[in-house]
């Protein structure tokens, strides 16, 4: 099942890369896929019938224009009849389809403006700066008081004038979006798109003490060794490894942290 999904969304962004080779406004593309994301998840009869396996795609489409063409402009219209063409099995998957939608049309506008980098290490720093403040992480998602749009506003007034557009853009968006706490993992994903629309593999790597540049080729070497794709290394600092460093990528870890060894050391001598 989920590969049919990932193909679909594969051939969502095929469609979303037409719209933006055709001279679009990009941004506010992703504008118009982000609101209608957030209508199609609060909707679940309008959900249902964009998805329902029973009308034909043409029928599909018509309700889409029918619905949104009022409210976005031509190219999103346009953009939508492409994805609820397609036979989204859980319906719940096209609003996913086109939050990632937006988001991917968020980074094709830095990448045309050659700020792709940038905002992958703009937002993997705020993430880095939540992972120490918990009080302020808690108090930009989901677990802290207020609304979405007062909790993008609160993220706004702390970082907007540290990030580009683009990064603040998906900052309002994770941070309003963000459900069950997960603020960090949300950022970690845009990061990890980021990168892969640089034909990079998103990398971090903690280690005790800041790395020199030597270290960090050749961890980023290691790193793309292991995995077999060249890498976007983002090194952070914890003291409390001691020494040695923990790579991860996706589902995959790489631990020689001293903490780690002293830890495996204890459990091994109490049993």
């Amino acid at each position: 099942m989920s590969s049919v999904r990932d193909a679909n969304l594969d051939r969502a962004r095929s469609a979303l890369a037409d719209a933006v080779d055709g001279g679009t406004d990009v941004m506010r593309l992703a504008e118009d896929l982000f609101g209608l994301s957030d209508v199609v998840k609060t909707d679940p009869a309008l959900r249902r019938s964009l998805t329902d396996p029973g009308r034909s795609a043409a029928e599909r489409q018509g309700l889409a224009r029918s619905a949104f063409g009022k409210h976005v402009g031509p190219a999103t219209v346009s953009l939508v009849e492409r994805v609820v063409s397609l036979h989204w099995s859980d319906p719940m998957a096209l609003y996913d389809a086109l939050e990632v939608l937006g988001i991917t049309a968020t980074l094709e506008d830095a990448r045309a403006e050659g700020r792709l980098e940038d905002v992958e290490k703009e937002l993997f720093s705020v993430s880095e700066l939540l992972v120490r403040d918990r009080e302020l992480r808690e108090a930009l998602s989901d677990l802290g008081g207020g609304t979405p749009h007062e909790r993008a506003d609160l993220a706004e007034r702390i970082f907007g004038p540290h990030l580009s557009r683009w990064a603040m853009r998906l900052l309002r968006r994770g941070v309003g979006r963000t459900s069950h706490g997960r603020l960090l993992s949300t950022l970690r994903r845009f990061c990890e798109r980021a990168a892969s629309m640089r034909g990079l593999v998103f990398v971090t790597v903690e280690a005790a003490s800041p790395l020199s540049e030597v270290q960090e080729e050749r961890l980023r070497r290691l790193a793309a060794e292991r995995l077999g794709h060249e890498v976007s290394l983002n090194a952070t600092v914890d003291p409390s490894l001691i020494g040695g460093f923990r790579l991860r990528t996706g589902t995959t870890s790489i631990d020689s942290t001293v903490s780690t060894r002293v830890s495996q050391l204890k459990r091994a001598l109490t049993h």
